[in-house]
């Protein structure tokens, strides 16, 4: 089952995948098909700083210090919709689409799904799990429980890959695919916002580009070739 979202740009990739299934399991509860949307979901480093900045200004909504940490060892780090050290998010907001639902009608279902409102003042704001781990799902009982193991050597020759593919054909505004994604995400997770990761070579991409050149103090022309991707996995200065 696909989970609905609001809009595109809601992005829900670097969900655990614990967390998707009951995601799936909680919308196709006869009580929530077509009622409910996601309409947050993951977000990078340079994101929840963007939130948070807004916030302490007096100009947006309560948001997490992407820095705090938190939890035994501080294993968590800023809000759980933010990429965490795992390589997954742990939250989304919900958003009421259908009439005749309430939000505490959603809460009582999603609870039955182990999503658990945990900000008293933001009924939207849902996790299946805290520091201290998961929450119970009654509703999936005998729920199967497959942790994912990163493959860290298989990540790193992807990696490669692309490093060598961008060494071949730099990347530059309208480039596409997978080389682009995996640069949107580190610029995001090194704090530059290029927004979703989508894999499309926008403007906004091309901009925090030139930005991280400049951080870097690589050529600023917002092309990715050999020395700027190289300098993603290995930041000097940023």
């Amino acid at each position: 089952m696909t989970i609905p979202v609001v809009s595109s740009r809601v992005d829900l990739s670097l969900l655990h995948p614990r967390f998707v299934a009951r995601l799936e399991a909680f919308f196709a509860d006869d009580r929530i098909v077509g009622r409910v949307k996601v309409v947050s979901g993951c977000r990078s480093y340079a994101q929840q700083k963007r939130f948070y900045d807004l916030y302490k200004a007096g100009k947006g909504n309560l948001a997490a210090n992407p820095d705090r940490k938190h939890g035994d060892g501080g294993w968590w780090r800023g809000s759980y919709h933010m990429e965490q050290a795992d390589g997954f998010c742990y939250a989304v907001d919900f958003r009421i689409t259908g009439g005749g639902l309430r939000t505490w009608e959603v809460n009582n279902v999603a609870a039955e799904y182990g999503l658990v409102k945990t900000v008293s003042s933001e009924w939207w704001h849902h996790q299946p799990r805290n520091s201290k781990g998961w929450f119970d799902a009654p509703a999936l009982d005998g729920e199967v429980v497959k942790e994912p193991k990163q493959d860290l050597k298989a990540i790193g020759e992807y990696v490669d890959a692309l490093g060598r593919q961008v060494a071949r054909k730099a990347l530059r505004y309208r480039s596409r695919g997978d080389a682009v994604k995996v640069l949107q995400q580190r610029l995001g997770a090194l704090g530059f916002d290029a927004g979703s990761a989508d894999g499309v070579f926008g403007r906004k991409t091309r901009k925090q580009v030139k930005a991280f050149q400049r951080v870097e103090r690589v050529a600023v022309d917002g092309i990715v070739g050999k020395a700027t991707w190289g300098r993603l996995f290995n930041p000097k200065h940023a």
